[in-house]
């Protein structure tokens, strides 16, 4: 019944267990692991040998490059002795996760009958819709894994990016989630300049809605981007902002590649004269979105590190 017995069981121990291996490997010993997790040195003995962790996390729709990031997010924070800050990143992820619906087919599973349950929406988010409570904890996640990783800043074009997920049926954006001021560049990281807020972004709310997807992100576009997609098998269409007058061309270059049956996961503005070029990656989530940016980002750092440039 209490969704906190399956944050035990799905989250927390293999979580655990995640963090731990990772401390080990970089040479902590048992003991000083246990005096960080709060649990016994045999617990974390334990928890070095558990093999079911990315099975587990699985379960509950995180897989292996997210549970990645999370962790390395975490571990930072352990390093510089944020311990509060650690286990508020972990005890919010784990709230975003049910709020998201991610954990409602656990839930399910485990025995619970009430299939429209909308509990864990409502506790994260009371005063929103479950829907739109999904959206808004969907876009908060995506920033947690955009602010975790070592390499999306690299993706950060001068424009700055955004990250966008609409609700079903939306007509404007006051309907879409953004982060209020997007995503820059800070201390060379990734940082939102506020929280998630619907209607917070215009511009790239008009795109995603004109793309039919219910998620956009905005990231740089180079040559090395390029290599990066290619190296993934991701195809993209191409456009140019000189070539369309409206207040939004890149809205109205979706919107007429979505008409023609052109339009791709991934559409490049090639730019123009004073205009930066810009890649736009759609998918069904935002968490989706970024985690194809982290694929990017990835691949971005070693072709410049084989290039002699560094952060």
């Amino acid at each position: 019944m209490f969704v906190f017995d399956l944050g035990r069981q799905w989250y927390a121990r293999p979580l655990r267990s995640r963090i731990a291996l990772a401390l080990r490997s970089m040479g902590w010993s048992q003991k000083k692991i246990a005096e960080v997790l709060g649990v016994s040195q045999a617990a974390v003995s334990k928890l070095l040998q558990d093999a079911t962790s990315i099975m587990r996390l699985k379960h509950l729709g995180i897989h292996e490059l997210e549970a990645e990031l999370l962790v390395s997010y975490i571990l930072e924070l352990i390093e510089k002795n944020e311990l509060g800050r650690a286990v508020e990143v972990a005890n919010r992820y784990w709230l975003l996760v049910a709020a998201s619906g991610d954990l409602c087919s656990v839930h399910i599973n485990s025995g619970w009958s009430h299939r429209y349950c909308t509990a864990c929406m409502r506790s994260v988010y009371p005063s929103l819709s479950p829907e739109r409570a999904m959206a808004l904890a969907d876009v908060e996640r995506a920033v947690m894994l955009l602010e975790a990783s070592r390499n999306a800043v690299l993706l950060i074009p001068e424009v700055l990016s955004n990250v966008v997920r609409a609700v079903s049926g939306a007509v404007g954006p006051q309907d879409v989630v953004a982060v209020p001021g997007r995503l820059a560049k800070i201390g060379g990281k990734v940082r939102a300049r506020d929280s998630p807020a619907f209607g917070a972004s215009k511009h790239l709310a008009e795109v995603v809605l004109a793309s039919g997807y219910n998620a956009c992100i905005n990231i740089k576009f180079d040559e090395l981007v390029a290599k990066a997609l290619k190296s993934l098998h991701v195809k993209y269409v191409e456009f140019s902002s000189e070539h369309y007058g409206g207040v939004n061309p890149a809205a109205e270059a979706v919107s007429e590649l979505r008409e023609r049956g052109a339009l791709a996961r991934v559409v490049v503005d090639r730019g123009g004269l004073g205009i930066e070029p810009v890649t736009y990656i759609f998918g069904e989530r935002a968490k989706e979105v970024v985690l194809v940016v982290e694929k990017i980002a990835r691949l971005y750092a070693e072709y410049r590190a084989s290039q002699g440039t560094t952060l």
